[in-house]
């Protein structure tokens, strides 16, 4: 067992408060490292470099300074530990309320604003938010309500990743010019 000092406080007076925590061992830590290679999820990454800098001696101050967290999180990440293990990291909740739209509605939004509107017998020439917005309620009743503003946000999110991967796709598979 390690102690981890929680220090709290301000100016040249210093409290602290001592709990008893055990620090990962090896073949935890050899976990760690792993998930912290492999992982993409940030939140995941920071959680377990946090663990393996507590496996090393750091105290929690230095830690939340050297990830840019408070050091609340950083209190909490070894007392979850301490419960769980490292089964901890696979159960980190979901931040932000549940998505509304499930991909098979965002499929159909992409299918329908990559088209014009006369292609589905519509008089105007180009898709507003607002024309969109108003087919996808009332002719093709894909929702019972969506705003501007939201579908704006699935919009941006489906043809900024097209673009990326056109874009990506083609410096990888275009000649090199002098």
């Amino acid at each position: 067992m390690v102690e981890l000092c929680y220090e709290s406080g301000t100016g040249g007076s210093t409290m602290s408060r001592q709990s008893k925590v055990r620090k990962p061992n090896t073949t935890e830590m050899r976990q760690l490292r792993q998930t912290l290679e492999e992982s993409t999820n940030a939140r995941l990454c920071r959680w377990a470099e946090a663990l393996l800098f507590y496996g090393a001696g750091l105290d929690a101050q230095l830690i939340a300074d050297a990830l840019a967290v408070h050091v609340n999180t950083i209190y909490i990440c070894p007392h979850r530990f301490a419960r769980m293990g490292t089964a901890f990291l696979q159960r980190l909740p979901r931040q932000g309320a549940p998505s509304r739209i499930t991909t098979a509605q965002v499929d159909e939004i992409a299918r329908i604003a990559e088209q014009s509107p006369p292609e589905f017998g519509l008089p105007y020439g180009r898709w507003s938010l607002a024309k969109l917005r108003d087919y996808l309620i009332h002719q093709r009743r894909l929702f019972k309500a969506i705003s501007r503003e939201h579908l704006r946000r699935v919009l941006k999110r489906i043809f900024a990743c097209a673009m990326f991967n056109a874009s990506s796709s083609a410096t990888i598979h275009s000649p090199v010019r002098v």
